[in-house]
C-alpha cells in the first residue's frame, strides 16, 4: 500500500489539462462525440508535454476544445442516446444476465460482498423487529388516555411515584369537563394462592380495579358484561387462560374462587391481555371490595389512576389546574396530620406536583416507583436504531470499497464497452443492476439466517419477537424499497466511478488510480473502524458498569439466602381472626421459626415485612421539638430480633432487638437516616411516626443506628429507613428469610418445604433466592450488554469481512512488487509486515475518531446511575488493541499467503 501511495503521487505530479476545458467540452459536446475528442486531445497534450513543455500543451488543448465547439458536435434535443430505454425489458434483462456472469466470474468476491451484506441485512432486520415491538406497546388502547403520575418533593429529596390518592381520580371528573372518566387499580403486593376446589397456585399478576375500568382501558370480554363485572364487592375477571387452568372446559361465569383476599365471584371473562403493554394480569377483583377505598384519600399513595379525557382536550392545560386542586383538597389533611397550614408545609420543600402521562408513552418514557411491571428504555430504541443503521452502513461501505478496488480489473470491459457504443448511463444502468441483484441475493439470505436466529436473539432480549410483523404487506412493500434502496446506494458510486473511464486511456492502459479514489476508500475503512471501535468500547463499558452494580456492597448479605414469600400463611387462621391479638399470632410464627432454624444446613432465620427489592412504605418521622414543617418521610421496615445477624446488617452504635427487652416501641436508625434528621448522639432519643396508618401519633425510642444499607438498585440513592421490631402497632410480617449453608442448600430447602407443610394448609412453598431477585433491577442494562455484544460482534465480523476483501485486492495488486523483493532478499515477515502497515495506520486512526463519540456517550448513559464507575482509559485501550489484532489477523492471513508465493510465479505473470 506504501508504495501504491508513492507511486500515485509521482504519477500525479504529471501535468493534467486544465479541468475547466474539459468540462466545457462534455459540457458543449454530444456524449458520443465528447469522449472521442477528448481521449484524442488529451493524448496530443500528453505528446506535447513530454516533448516540449506543459503551458504550450495546455495552450494547445484549450485551442482544440475550442476548434470543436462547432454546431455538428452540440448536444441537441431528443438525441436519440438520450432515449436509452432504461425501462426496456430487453435492455434490463441484458443487465441481469450480464450482472449473472459477472458475479459468476470473481466467485470469490462476489461471495464475500454477498456474505458481507447479508449479515449486514440480517442484523438490521433483528433491530427492526426489536424496535418495532417495543414501539408497538399500549397501541391496542384507546386515545385520549392518561395515566396520573406524581412527583412527591421532600425537603431532602424527589420520588416519583405511579401511586397516587385514590380520591384524586374520582374527583377530577367531578371538577373538570374535560374528564370524561377515571378508572382506579391496586397491584397485589405479594403473589397470591388462588383456589377453586381442589386446584390452587401461587399468582403473581392480580390486580384490583374500579368498575369504570373498561370505559378507560380497551379489554375484551369473551363472557360477562362490562357494565356489571367488576361493579359488586368480591367480583373477579379472570382471563381466558386462567379459565382454562382453573376450571378446564366448564364455565367459569357465576364460580366461587378463594383468594388471600377473601372468595370472589367470576362475573367475566376477557382474553388475554397482550404481552406488549404496561400493564399485565391474569385476574382482576373488584376494588369496592375494599372498605378502605370508600373512606377519602388526598395524601396517602396507594392505586394508579387513569384518566379518559375528551377528545382533543388538551392535557398540558389540565395539569395546569393541578396545584389549586390539590390544594383544595389535600390542605384540610396536611393541616390535620402536621399541624401546620399547607402554605407552610410546601414552604417548609414540600410538594405534590402532578402529571399527566399518555398511555401509549408509558412503557418507553416512565419509570416510577410502583409500576406494574418492569418498562422499557427509550433510550436503549435509539441505541439500537443507531446501531443497526451503522452496521448497514458499515455491510454497504464494504461493497463500495470492493467495488471501486476492483476499478482497474473492470476499466478494460468499460473500455470495450463504450468503444462498442456503449454510453454512460447504459454501463451506470448496468453496474446499479449488479448491486441490487447483488443485494437481493443478500437479503434472501438475510431472511433464510433470520428463520434461524430470530428464536434465540428473543430469548436473548426477553420479548415476544416473530417473523409476522415482516409478513405484513405494507412492511414487504416498505422492505423491498429499502433494498433498491440498499443496491442503489451501495452500487451509485461505484457505477459512476466505473463509468466515467475513458476508453482511451484505459485501452492504453494509462489509466490512473484516483488519489480522490484511495483516499475515500482509506476514510470509509476508517469510519468502518471506528464505528466497530466505539461499539467495543461501549460494551466493554456497560458490562463493567454492570459487574459494578453486581458486585458492589449493599450493606447486607445477598448470597445463600432464601427468602419464603407470604410466610403469613403459615399463621393464617390466627392472622384472619380479628380476636387474636399480636402476641397470640407471633407465638405460632416464632414456633415455626425455631423449627426452620433445626433443619439441617440452615445457620439462621428471621422475619420481615419485606426485603431489598420490594417497595416499602412510607413512614413519616419527625424529632419531637424539632418542629412540625421537619418531618420527614422514611422507608418503613419491620424485623424480628434474627433479622440483622441473619443479614449481616453492622450495628454502628447502641444495640439490636432482643428478646431480652420489650422492644414494641423501640427503633433503629440507618446513619444517612440520622444524619437527615440532625440528631446527634440519637440512642435514647424520642422520634414520632406521624399518624402513619392509625388514629394517633406513635412514639418510639431510638435504640440502636446500623449502617446504611441499599434496599432499592443502585439507579438511585440511599433513602432514609426506619426499622421497628415486628411487635410494634401497624406491622404485618410477610416474608421469612432463610440463611442456608451452599454446601447442603438442596437438603436445606426439602427440610424447609416439609417443615413448611406441617405449618400451612394447601398452600405451597414459593421462595427465591435473594441474589438473583436483586439482578432484576438490572435486567434491562443486562440484556442491553447482551444484544449489545452481539451486534458489535457482527459489526466487526462484516467489517473484518470488507478489510480481508481489501487485503485481498491489495495482496493482489502487489503481486509482481512481492515477488521483486523477495527476490531481492525479504522475508515473509518483513512483506507481511509491509501489507500490514498501512491498515494498521487506518485503524489507529478509527481509534482517534471513535474515543471521544463513545467516552461522550457512555458518560451520558452512566449520569442514569446514582452509583457509576468512572471511565477508564484502559478501557479504549482495550478496545483498540481488540480491533487492531483483529485486523491483523484478517490482513494477516492474505499478506501471508501473498508472501508465500513463488516469486518467480508472481513475476512470470507479469
Amino acid at each position: 500500500m506504501p508504495t501504491l501511495i508513492k507511486k500515485d503521487n509521482r504519477e500525479n505530479k504529471r501535468p493534467e489539462p486544465p479541468a475547466w476545458a474539459t468540462g466545457f467540452l462534455r459540457w458543449y459536446c454530444r456524449e458520443e462525440l465528447a469522449e472521442e475528442i477528448e481521449g484524442d486531445i488529451k493524448e496530443i497534450f500528453e505528446e506535447t508535454a513530454g516533448e516540449k513543455n506543459s503551458r504550450l500543451a495546455s495552450l494547445q488543448y484549450v485551442w482544440h476544445v475550442l476548434k470543436f465547439c462547432q454546431p455538428f458536435a452540440w448536444k441537441k434535443k431528443n438525441n436519440k442516446y438520450n432515449q436509452t430505454q432504461f425501462n426496456n425489458w430487453t435492455m434490463l434483462k441484458n443487465y441481469i444476465i450480464i450482472a449473472y456472469r459477472s458475479l459468476l466470474k470473481k466467485v470469490g468476491y462476489s461471495l464475500v460482498n454477498i456474505f458481507g451484506l447479508a449479515v449486514g441485512i440480517t442484523v438490521c432486520l433483528l433491530i427492526v423487529i426489536f424496535v418495532q415491538y417495543e414501539l408497538s406497546f399500549d397501541n391496542f388502547q384507546k386515545d385520549d388516555v392518561y395515566r396520573i403520575a406524581l412527583k412527591r418533593v421532600y425537603p431532602e429529596r424527589e420520588v416519583n411515584y405511579a401511586f397516587i390518592p385514590h380520591s384524586i381520580g374520582p374527583q377530577l371528573k367531578e371538577d373538570f369537563p374535560e374528564v370524561i372518566q377515571s378508572a382506579n387499580l391496586l397491584k397485589a403486593f405479594a403473589p397470591i394462592v388462588v383456589r377453586y376446589n381442589d386446584n390452587y397456585f401461587y399468582e403473581e399478576n392480580i390486580l384490583f380495579a374500579d368498575s369504570t375500568l373498561f370505559e378507560v382501558l380497551e379489554i375484551p370480554l369473551i363472557e360477562g358484561d362490562a357494565e356489571t363485572a367488576l361493579k359488586e364487592p368480591n367480583s373477579l375477571l379472570i382471563t381466558e387462560s386462567m379459565a382454562k387452568k382453573y376450571f378446564g372446559d366448564e364455565s367459569p361465569m357465576g364460580k366461587s374462587m378463594e383468594t388471600g383476599q377473601g372468595n370472589f365471584i367470576v362475573r367475566a371473562v376477557a382474553k388475554d391481555y397482550p404481552g406488549n403493554s404496561h400493564m399485565a394480569f391474569d385476574f382482576i377483583g373488584s376494588m369496592s371490595t375494599f372498605p378502605f377505598i370508600a373512606q377519602p384519600n388526598w395524601i396517602g399513595f396507594d392505586v394508579l389512576t387513569y384518566l379518559k379525557l375528551q377528545p382533543g382536550a388538551n392535557p398540558a392545560t389540565l395539569e395546569k389546574q393541578f396545584p389549586e386542586f390539590v390544594k383544595k383538597y389535600a390542605a384540610g389533611p396536611i393541616q390535620q396530620r402536621n399541624g401546620i397550614s399547607y402554605d407552610e408545609y410546601i414552604a417548609a420543600g414540600n410538594g405534590y406536583i402532578y402529571t399527566l402521562q399518555p398511555l401509549k408513552d408509558i412503557y418507553l418514557h416512565s419509570n416510577l416507583e410502583g409500576e406494574i411491571k418492569a418498562n422499557g428504555n427509550i433510550t436503549y430504541v435509539y441505541i439500537f436504531i443507531s446501531a443497526a443503521i451503522f452496521i448497514l452502513l458499515i455491510a454497504c461501505i464494504n461493497f463500495m470499497n470492493l467495488s471501486t478496488a476492483r476499478s482497474t480489473e473492470r476499466a478494460k470491459e468499460v473500455g470495450i464497452r463504450k468503444v462498442l457504443g456503449s454510453v454512460r448511463n447504459q454501463l451506470i444502468g448496468q453496474f446499479i443492476t449488479e448491486s441490487i441483484l447483488l443485494t437481493l441475493i443478500s437479503f434472501v439470505l438475510a431472511m433464510v439466517a433470520l428463520i434461524f436466529i430470530l428464536p434465540f436473539f428473543a430469548d436473548v432480549s426477553h420479548r415476544a419477537l416473530t417473523l409476522n410483523f415482516l409478513l405484513a404487506p405494507a412492511t414487504i412493500t416498505v422492505i423491498v424499497l429499502v433494498i433498491f434502496c440498499i443496491g442503489f446506494l451501495a452500487g451509485v458510486y461505484p457505477a459512476f466511478v466505473l463509468s466515467s473511464f475513458q476508453p482511451a486511456a484505459v485501452l492504453k492502459g494509462k489509466m490512473q488510480t484516483s488519489k480522490y479514489g484511495v483516499f475515500l476508500r482509506n476514510g470509509l475503512v476508517v469510519f468502518q473502524f471506528a464505528i466497530s471501535i466505539g461499539l467495543i468500547s461501549c460494551t466493554m463499558i456497560i458490562f463493567n458498569q454492570m459487574s459494578f452494580m453486581l458486585n458492589k456492597s449493599l450493606g447486607f448479605e445477598k448470597d445463600h439466602v432464601v427468602v419464603i414469600e407470604s410466610a403469613f400463611n403459615v399463621n393464617r387462621d390466627n392472622f384472619q381472626n380479628p380476636d387474636a391479638d399480636v402476641f397470640q399470632i407471633r407465638s405460632r410464627y416464632e414456633t415455626f421459626e425455631n423449627e426452620i432454624k433445626k433443619v439441617p444446613g440452615v445457620k439462621n432465620a428471621t422475619y420481615t415485612s419485606a426485603m431489598p427489592g420490594d417497595v416499602m412504605p412510607g413512614f413519616i418521622v419527625r424529632v419531637p421539638g424539632s418542629g412540625e414543617k421537619e418531618s420527614m418521610v422514611a422507608r418503613g421496615l419491620s424485623v424480628d430480633e434474627s433479622f440483622f445477624e441473619t443479614m449481616q446488617i453492622e450495628l454502628l452504635e447502641g444495640r439490636l432487638f432482643s428478646k431480652s427487652f420489650n422492644d414494641s416501641l423501640s427503633m433503629i436508625l440507618a446513619a444517612s437516616t440520622v444524619a437527615k434528621l440532625g440528631l446527634e448522639d440519637p440512642i435514647g432519643k424520642k422520634i414520632i411516626n406521624v399518624n402513619n396508618g392509625g388514629d394517633t401519633d406513635i412514639t418510639y425510642t431510638i435504640i440502636g443506628v446500623v449502617n446504611d444499607f441499599h434496599f432499592q438498585s443502585l439507579h438511585v440513592g440511599l433513602e432514609p429507613v426506619a426499622i421497628i421490631h415486628v411487635n410494634s402497632p401497624n406491622t404485618f410480617i410477610n416474608k421469612m428469610v432463610v440463611k442456608v449453608d451452599p454446601s447442603e442448600l438442596k437438603a436445606s430447602l426439602a427440610g424447609v418445604e416439609a417443615t413448611w407443610n406441617q405449618f400451612t394448609k394447601d398452600t405451597p412453598l414459593r421462595y427465591y433466592y435473594l441474589d438473583e431477585n436483586l439482578k432484576r433491577f438490572y435486567d434491562a442494562e443486562k440484556t442491553s450488554g447482551d444484544m449489545f455484544t452481539i451486534f458489535t460482534s457482527l459489526a466487526i465480523m462484516i467489517a473484518c469481512i470488507g478489510l480481508f476483501g481489501l487485503a485481498a485486492y491489495t495482496a493482489g495488486q502487489k503481486r509482481k512488487e512481492i515477488g521483486v523483493r523477495k527476490v531481492m532478499g525479504a522475508s515473509i515477515f518483513n512483506i507481511v509486515l509491509l501489507l500490514s502497515r498501512d491498515f494498521t495506520k487506518l485503524i489507529l486512526i478509527a481509534v482517534l475518531v471513535a474515543v471521544p463519540a463513545a467516552w461522550w456517550g457512555m458518560d451520558k448513559w452512566l449520569d442514569n446511575f446514582a452509583y457509576r464507575i468512572d471511565i477508564s482509559v484502559w478501557t479504549f485501550l482495550l478496545a483498540a488493541l481488540t480491533a487492531v489484532v483483529i485486523g491483523w489477523l484478517t490482513v494477516g492471513y492474505q499478506s501471508f499467503t501473498a508472501a508465500s508465493v513463488n516469486p518467480v510465479k508472481s513475476l512470470r505473470s507479469e
